[in-house]
């Protein structure tokens, strides 16, 4: 019995049809978009009329279905603990089978393989030369796609910092895939990510320890590698995990001056990995944080996941502006976060006096730690 069939999908789906909408505040999207149609329980009740035959599989009915980016802050204020962002997925998957997928993201799963083609041509190109590129080791550092497409510099910082502080042992993971598979599972093409998936865990088995900078892939590959059967034997934590173990090599290149930083906390890691503090422990050591009124569990989230900005490019830009017009409204300042998806979107979309950089930017900036940064053109998938 597949998932999207299954006897506690269709009760999920159910709660949330007869819901009066207890979750409305903490869908982003609603927030963002101002449509009704996209508040969580419309959507699964849509997908609840799509299931019980009483609309057609058509990519207009199915529409709903891809407004989410699966940040869970709905089910942080569920009280049967429903699933949303998971069940639309399942949902997605179904709609792809019947035909009724979006059509922003037709030949997905070719599009998906020439850009992960292009990403680890990219990254050998930026970083062959650097001595720094292994296909084996005790700890492998995996940047994420949107990283090496829209951040390579982020990439280099993460570098140049763990050799400061004294992990220069970590090595740039050198494999044929540069992405763990998340966007495959939120295109709804599960097959294909079950087979990369596998791919990947076969290329990071000579790896002991793997450190990832996308948050999302972080949860794909701690959680959904096994949901599909998919072993990774290699331990998976995040940077800001890692950044976190060595404090003490942080704290001896502290400014004296602490600069203020806002902290971002990704969807993925606050409501899905418990990824919280680590990176908090790793900027106090060398700048005096800020939190943002909704932050940790209760963080908001910024519009690059569950391929938003593929699919509804506004809203998901729109989503950014809003969690960023906090920072703006108190004069401006420095805003980090731990995510390569999320650096890319809340950048793109920073208002005039905020800066927004990824973690490992952020702590060489701060540590004045230099890097060069690669020059390689970027590309869109």
């Amino acid at each position: 019995m597949s998932r999207f069939t299954s006897d506690d999908v269709a009760k999920q789906l159910d709660y949330c049809s007869y819901c009066p909408k207890m979750c409305r505040h903490a869908c982003p999207v609603t927030t963002a978009s101002g449509k009704e149609t996209w508040t969580p329980q419309a959507k699964m009740d849509r997908l609840n009329w799509l299931r019980r035959g009483r609309l057609a599989w058509t990519a207009e009915h199915a529409d709903p279905l891809w407004a989410c980016t699966s940040c869970r802050h709905c089910t942080a204020y569920c009280d049967h603990g429903n699933e949303p962002g998971l069940v639309l997925v399942a949902g997605r998957a179904a709609a792809v089978e019947r035909g009724a997928g979006h059509p922003a993201l037709a030949g997905w799963g070719d599009r998906f393989r020439a850009r992960d083609e292009r990403l680890v041509a990219r990254t050998r190109e930026a970083f062959g030369r650097t001595g720094r590129l292994a296909a084996e080791g005790q700890v492998g550092f995996w940047p994420g796609c949107d990283a090496i497409d829209k951040g390579a510099a982020d990439v280099a910082a993460a570098l140049a910092v763990f050799d400061r502080i004294g992990l220069d042992h970590v090595k740039l993971v050198d494999a044929p895939q540069s992405c763990a598979g998340y966007p495959l599972l939120a295109a709804g093409h599960p097959e294909l990510f079950r087979w990369h998936a596998s791919r990947v865990a076969q290329s990071l088995r000579p790896f002991r320890t793997v450190v990832i900078n996308c948050s999302a892939c972080l949860y794909t590959m701690r959680a959904q590698y096994a949901g599909e059967g998919v072993s990774l034997s290699a331990e998976v934590i995040s940077l800001a995990e890692l950044l976190a173990q060595a404090t003490a090599g942080l704290r001896a290149l502290a400014p004296r001056a602490r600069k203020a930083v806002y902290y971002h906390d990704p969807c993925h890691h606050a409501r899905y990995s418990g990824v919280i503090e680590p990176p908090r422990r790793v900027l106090e050591t060398i700048a005096d944080v800020r939190e943002l009124s909704w932050c940790k569990t209760d963080t908001e989230c910024c519009g690059g996941a569950g391929l938003l900005p593929k699919t509804m490019p506004t809203v998901a830009d729109a989503m950014a502006r809003r969690r960023l017009a906090e920072v703006g409204a108190q004069g401006g300042g420095a805003v980090a976060t731990s995510c390569g998806t999320c650096t890319f979107m809340l950048r793109r979309n920073a208002p005039a006096g905020v800066e927004v950089a990824d973690l490992a930017t952020t702590v060489a900036t701060l540590t004045e730690t230099p890097f060069t940064p690669p020059s390689t053109p970027a590309d869109e998938a």
